[in-house]
């Protein structure tokens, strides 16, 4: 059986860093869990999986004390560590069928867009809810996101328009959607991708 790790590896032709987040997406591919006949974990399953991990290796973040809230919508939470200049953002995968598509998206993001890279602090818990707990550089954005220059930019990639702020790119098998203004933005002309939702085919 090929690993999820490998998969990315060999379609995205590169190392992928070990750290937490390859960490617990290879936790959460091992053959403990997955089978042959199918990728497809239940999200329930995953999360009791995960809290059994986290538990046992010390993994949650409780550092939020020292930073500021920011702001937050359907996805996440959003802090600012102002000492380390780093954005926080708590993530219950909501918009993934499980946490291993979740950790996938982080990975193929830090893949592609290394200059906003997430680092995977830890988990956090409130109301019941499990949480992600990513950092990442804070951009302070010096002009407005043009979102003609950020299309400009996916096809230059190699991807087409899916529908409106959403791209698909054929040959690598992936589809980022929600890049809109707020999600990427611009400093000194170049392009900094801050959120993107991204799903492998």
């Amino acid at each position: 059986m090929v690993s999820g790790l490998e998969r990315i590896k060999s379609r995205f032709k590169c190392d992928i860093d070990d750290n937490l987040i390859s960490q617990i997406y290879a936790l959460l591919n091992s053959d403990k869990f997955t089978d042959d006949t199918s990728d497809y974990i239940e999200k329930s399953v995953e999360e009791e999986i995960l809290e059994t991990h986290i538990k046992k290796n010390d993994l949650f973040f409780n550092d939020l004390r020292f930073s500021i809230y920011l702001d937050e919508g359907a996805e996440q939470k959003v802090f600012f560590n102002d000492a380390e200049s780093k954005v926080i953002k708590l993530n219950d995968a909501i918009f993934y069928v499980n946490w291993s598509q979740y950790f996938e998206s982080l990975l193929v993001h830090n893949i592609l867009f290394p200059e906003t890279k997430y680092e995977l602090l830890g988990f956090v818990k409130i109301n019941e809810i499990l949480y992600s707990a990513i950092s990442q550089d804070y951009i302070q954005p010096s002009a407005k996101t043009n979102i003609e220059f950020v299309r400009e930019y996916m096809i230059s990639k190699g991807f087409t328009i899916k529908k409106r702020n959403d791209y698909i790119h054929a040959e690598l098998g992936i589809i980022i959607e929600d890049l809109h203004e707020e999600n990427v933005l611009v400093k000194d002309n170049t392009l900094f991708f801050i959120d993107t939702v991204i799903y492998l085919k």
